[in-house]
């Protein structure tokens, strides 16, 4: 039982120990806080894998859960999209119509791809296998949907009741959120189904590992600096020119990444290393930003975070012991 759930239950601890725990958000001193958002991440990222598929969707239909997911975290949950003080996000620019834009664009960014994204990539290259396959039948996609529920549910109570009691954002701003995300998932299980692999040759190769590293560190680090936009870019129409550089950034990195993934040889080591990229760069940015004010909460991310780059350090040490292997195998069948 345990053997036929371990994707499972690996993608529901991942979610948040990536998104929150490696990030500094959840931190050693409020350790507590792990449980409640262990049911929103990793609920929202088994029920988005699940569905995708299920209904064969490639990625372009785990990235529009992913914003999803974000917009109702964000908006319904926490509704820091539209709450100025909390996360001191009217702060960071770009305040309109009663929405903090920037953030928005840095937070529905950030859990798409460190929520969900990376957690379904890295999940299915632990789990080769069964990385096409379906891990749950219709009652366990009933369950987590119940979990995922009462993530919502149990983190929109602490931050309506508890940490910003003050704030609730209009009639108005929530159903127009919930519209956005509806919509959303909608175009999301309406992706066109994920086809075979085309039997034409391509004349290209995958660049290096270290490349895709690099590509996915350089992006990481753009949408990062979202969070550090020049004062005198932040008030006014100016502050479209940074958002919108950033935005192209991640679409030219992302059509990068599908143009590379095409080429020959292109493997699992490749998939790891863009992995690798963008979280290097966000354990970074937690441990000299999020939790530099409290030195027990800074211990306790670094070594997370060293813990997380020697397992991942050691993951593709196997990946390439792997391919290696396959490679053997595939040209003794040729021999013969």
């Amino acid at each position: 039982m345990v053997r036929k759930y371990s994707p499972v239950l690996v993608l529901f601890l991942l979610s948040p120990l990536i998104a929150e725990v490696l990030l500094g958000a959840t931190k050693l001193s409020n350790i507590g806080g792990f449980l409640p958002v262990s049911l929103l991440y990793g609920g929202g990222a088994v029920l988005i894998r699940e569905l995708a598929r299920r209904r064969w969707r490639g990625w372009g239909g785990i990235v529009l859960m992913g914003a999803a997911y974000g917009i109702i975290e964000e908006g319904l949950a926490i509704q820091s999209l539209f709450n100025p003080s909390l996360f001191n996000a009217g702060l960071l620019g770009g305040r309109a119509l009663n929405v903090n834009w920037v953030w928005a664009q840095w937070t529905i960014g950030y859990h798409t791809v460190w929520s969900i994204l990376i957690p379904i990539v890295l999940t299915e290259l632990l789990f080769p296998a069964r990385r096409s396959e379906v891990w749950l039948k219709q009652p366990g996609l009933i369950a987590f949907t119940v979990i995922y529920a009462l993530g919502v549910a149990v983190i929109a109570a602490i931050f309506q009741l508890v940490l910003a009691p003050d704030f609730h954002a209009s009639a108005r701003l929530l159903a127009s959120t919930t519209l956005v995300a509806a919509a959303l998932v909608a175009a999301a299980l309406a992706w066109p189904r994920r086809l075979a692999d085309s039997a034409h040759q391509v004349t290209y190769h995958a660049p290096a590992a270290w490349v895709v590293t690099f590509g996915a560190a350089f992006t990481a680090v753009a949408w990062f600096m979202l969070l550090a936009i020049p004062e005198g870019w932040k008030s006014g129409a100016i502050v479209i020119l940074p958002m919108s550089i950033v935005a192209a950034i991640a679409v030219g990195t992302a059509a990068l990444m599908r143009y590379w993934s095409a080429g020959q040889g292109w493997g699992d080591i490749h998939r790891l290393a863009a992995v690798f990229g963008a979280l290097l760069v966000s354990m970074l940015f937690g441990f000299f930003f999020v939790t530099a004010g409290n030195t027990l909460d800074q211990a306790g991310q670094g070594i997370a975070s060293l813990i997380a780059v020697g397992l991942l350090a050691l993951f593709a040490w196997r990946l390439r012991g792997r391919n290696q292997a396959a490679t053997l195998v595939r040209a003794g069948a040729a021999r013969d």
